[in-house]
């Protein structure tokens, strides 16, 4: 079922956001967004992962928005087609929708605020779309921000359903956890799209067969140092970067997970991104 986010928005958006929708084809893309007045800084338009939302997961995008706007940052979060408050139906895995939707973005945001280059950021399924994307399309970037990509394998797909297993056996351990599965409360449809999804990862994100970028920027991978996609993903995504002659810095949180779930990891993904922003900005990481 989709999860609207409507009203969340309204708790935890700053007050100077402004909500509404941009047109992405025949559907209609709800968004967040601030501008800080004379910011003279690019634009960061957050993409988020698959069956998410434009909050990131765990509120993270709202989070790193506000910091990013503190900066001077303007900032666009969205509704992927199908996702949110969005209209329209999920891509089902059909990167090339994504793909359009993340364009109709870029040219919403550069058009409402005249920036001529955005940060792409995107986390899981997201950071692969924004990959597809710099990849085919000619865009304005001035970097990209990319979380837990993924690439597909055999054994990232087994590593990633053995470590979504061993996850739920030890919240098993907590007495409260194990109660609410035994008493019929535990999610347990959610469960088992979870373990299904980790197992598509074998054939989810093929890579792609296309040679060089048709667009070119620094880029920033971050993943976590427990993520079962790390050690494969990380090497692919590095090799294929620096082997087209782009700046890529590549950087890991010791103990997260591939979604950064406790506070002290998203405060630590925060920090790397702002200060690899700063480092952009100032010129020495081109």
């Amino acid at each position: 079922m989709r999860t609207t986010v409507s009203s969340h928005e309204k708790y935890y958006s700053s007050a100077a956001s402004e909500v509404g929708c941009f047109s992405s084809g025949d559907n209609e893309l709800s968004y967040s967004c601030v501008i800080p007045p004379n910011s003279g800084r690019p634009g960061v338009i957050f993409v988020h992962a698959a069956d998410g939302n434009r909050l990131g997961p765990h509120r993270m995008f709202v989070e790193m928005a506000r910091r990013f706007n503190r900066l001077g940052y303007p900032t666009l979060r969205f509704d992927l087609r199908g996702c949110g408050d969005s209209t329209g139906g999920a891509s089902d895995g059909d990167i090339a929708a994504e793909v359009a939707d993340v364009l109709d973005a870029i040219r919403f945001f550069t058009a409402k605020t005249g920036l001529k280059e955005v940060i792409l950021l995107g986390i899981s399924r997201g950071s692969f779309v924004c990959h597809s994307a710099m990849l085919q399309h000619e865009l304005p970037l001035g970097g990209m921000i990319l979380l837990s990509a993924p690439i597909s394998s055999g054994r990232t797909a087994l590593k990633s359903f053995g470590g979504r297993l061993r996850e739920y056996f030890c919240k098993l351990r907590d007495p409260k956890l194990l109660w609410k599965l035994l008493s019929g409360r535990a999610n347990i449809r959610h469960i088992w799209r979870t373990l299904a999804t980790a197992l598509k990862l074998g054939r989810r994100y093929k890579p792609p067969q296309k040679e060089g970028f048709a667009s070119r920027c620094p880029i920033l991978l971050v993943y976590g140092g427990k993520d079962h996609i790390r050690a494969e993903s990380s090497q692919y995504y590095t090799a294929k970067y620096q082997q087209n002659g782009l700046s890529c810095d590549c950087r890991f949180v010791p103990g997260a997970n591939h979604s950064f779930f406790h506070y002290r990891w998203k405060d630590q993904v925060c920090a790397m991104a702002e200060q690899w922003l700063e480092k952009m900005r100032s010129g020495t990481s081109r």
